[in-house]
């Protein structure tokens, strides 16, 4: 009866942190992926809020979901044995990188094919070789990571297990996005071309109108009809004479002072306007930060760090991005999160009522 008083709250809080651990763990997969894809040689960490990545965990499933049956199907036909547990490793290993790169180049995230991933991975074999040898290294260490969690007994190894599941997820990411960016700098030969758009054709030129006929010359209005009125009868309007002879121009008048002013001789002519009382205003300046940038902003605008086709695929730039402090950080939350699950879900093993019973 003890048992089940410990389990059943214990049960509902690792379903609670089982949850929030997945939301961390899917922000920051989808984060070492992403900038690691778009060609930056470290990860930038964001401040995206934890519910705003509420969909993460659920895009990822989908994802890896999608060969849950193949893999189901593969196990079942292995027989038994190792076989049983490898086998949907193994179909996982192969074909959750095809729907992770497809989502990546696909014009939504949700499409999990793409047929130009097929073209571009098989233009770049020896790429695809080397990350699939490489990601066995993150792979088992997933595996390892979770068998320690979940089985072996002592803090120690718990703390040691869900650091190596941080690591090797955010080291699998980094191979994927790697991947990624190189085939960024291949073409789809399957992608159809678009076609161009059928230019709009001018109007024909049409010919100038012709030029109307001149206007009758002006008439005078005692040549027009009058025109009746009721009252005054007929009446016409006077006629205008454009012969009016120039007014003649008035001569000017000179004015002259009557008591002409006399000049001192002591005045020079210089006249000085006093200043005002008190201090002048001082003069506005723009900040020193907007009359001369700083060094990183200067970069930003030369584009000198612009990502650039990679001469070597697989280098010690793929772990350039374990020496950020910001890394660190974050793999510390996400270890804090592994940690309170892990240890939950020992304590409803260890209080599981069927097991005491």
């Amino acid at each position: 009866m003890a048992g089940a008083i410990i389990f059943v709250p214990a049960l509902a809080a690792s379903a609670v942190m089982g949850f929030v651990f997945a939301l961390f763990a899917a922000n920051h997969y989808l984060t070492v992926l992403q900038s690691t894809a778009a060609g930056a040689r470290h990860v930038t960490w964001g401040d995206e809020g934890v519910f705003d990545g509420f969909w993460k965990p659920f895009y990822l499933l989908w994802l890896a979901g999608l060969w849950a049956g193949p893999a189901m199907f593969v196990a079942r036909a292995g027989g038994g044995g190792w076989l049983t547990t490898a086998a949907p490793l193994l179909v996982v290993w192969l074909c959750y990188p095809v729907s992770q790169l497809s989502s990546l180049s696909a014009s939504s995230v949700w499409l999990p094919l793409h047929p130009g991933v097929f073209d571009r991975l098989a233009q770049k074999p020896r790429v695809v070789l080397g990350f699939l040898a490489l990601s066995l290294l993150p792979l088992a260490g997933v595996g390892f990571a979770a068998n320690t969690v979940l089985r072996l007994d002592g803090l120690p190894w718990l703390l040691f297990g869900c650091g190596l599941l941080v690591l090797s997820l955010y080291l699998y990411a980094r191979l994927l996005g790697r991947l990624a960016f190189v085939l960024r700098y291949t073409k789809s030969r399957l992608t159809p071309k678009k076609k161009p758009e059928p230019r709009d054709e001018l109007p024909p030129v049409q010919p100038p109108p012709p030029p109307e006929e001149e206007a009758e010359g002006f008439r005078q209005p005692s040549e027009l009809p009058p025109i009746d009125t009721p009252d005054e009868g007929p009446l016409s309007g006077y006629n205008v004479a454009f012969a009016d002879e120039p007014k003649p121009a008035k001569p000017r008048v000179r004015a002259e002072a009557e008591h002409p002013r006399q000049r001192d001789p002591d005045d020079d002519g210089t006249y000085v306007v006093n200043e005002p009382d008190g201090a002048a205003p001082p003069e506005e300046r723009l900040p020193a930060s907007v009359v001369k940038p700083r060094e990183d902003e200067m970069k930003l605008l030369d584009r000198s760090d612009a990502p650039k086709k990679p001469k070597v695929a697989w280098s010690a730039e793929v772990l350039a991005f374990l020496g950020q402090p910001e890394t660190w950080a974050a793999a510390g939350v996400l270890t804090f999160f592994a940690v309170v699950f892990g240890g939950l879900v020992r304590v409803c093993r260890d209080f599981n009522p069927t097991k005491l019973g």
